[in-house]
């Protein structure tokens, strides 16, 4: 019987991590674009009232309480302006979907590799060789990635999500070796 050899197992181990990855980022980018929704919107919306509001009653004499309002509104603005400053939502969100789009790109390096071996097109030792240029480029993508962190309960929920589309929809390895598991085994008699 033969078996799946070691590298390819590998590439698929790489391919594995490198969807995981791309989820993990992915769901990421997208908190990180919500957030930034969230404290800009906001920021505009008032902005723009109190400009309007300020500019039309310009010569009116104003009651305290609307002066405050309008005291208490700017420091939120500028407090939420602040917050979006400081933690900069947007490029951190861009950056997250820049890695997970690199993440994806080796994914997809992985997975045509291993088609390609099962194809009979590459050979193990060029396969080899690939690996280990994939294995290098993901590693650059890590260290860059480092400055986009993903928290736990994102990480989780991209692991669900992994694991929840390898049930679904096999991988080109996961049905190999089950077409391989489910050929008869042969034997040869020697008369």
């Amino acid at each position: 019987m033969s078996q799946i050899p070691n590298t390819v197992q590998v590439l698929e181990k790489l391919r594995w991590n490198a969807h995981l990855c791309k989820h993990s980022h992915f769901r990421a980018s997208m908190r990180g674009r919500h957030l930034h929704v969230l404290c800009g919107v906001p920021i505009v919306v008032v902005n723009l009232f109190l400009g309007s509001l300020f500019f039309s009653l310009i010569n009116a004499e104003l009651p305290d309480w609307t002066k405050w309002s309008g005291a208490a509104l700017a420091l939120l603005t500028a407090l939420l302006g602040g917050v979006q400053t400081f933690f900069n939502f947007k490029k951190n969100y861009e950056g997250h979907r820049e890695v997970g789009n690199e993440y994806l790109a080796i994914a997809r390096e992985c997975e045509r590799l291993i088609a390609l071996y099962f194809d009979g097109i590459l050979d193990l030792e060029h396969l080899s060789a690939r690996v280990a240029e994939l294995n290098g480029r993901y590693s650059d993508i890590n260290q860059r990635a480092e400055e986009y962190i993903v928290g736990d309960r994102v990480y989780r929920e991209a692991l669900r999500k992994q694991n929840q589309k390898a049930a679904q929809e096999p991988s080109l390895v996961q049905r190999m070796a089950r077409a391989e598991e489910s050929r008869p085994a042969t034997t040869e008699t020697v008369d």
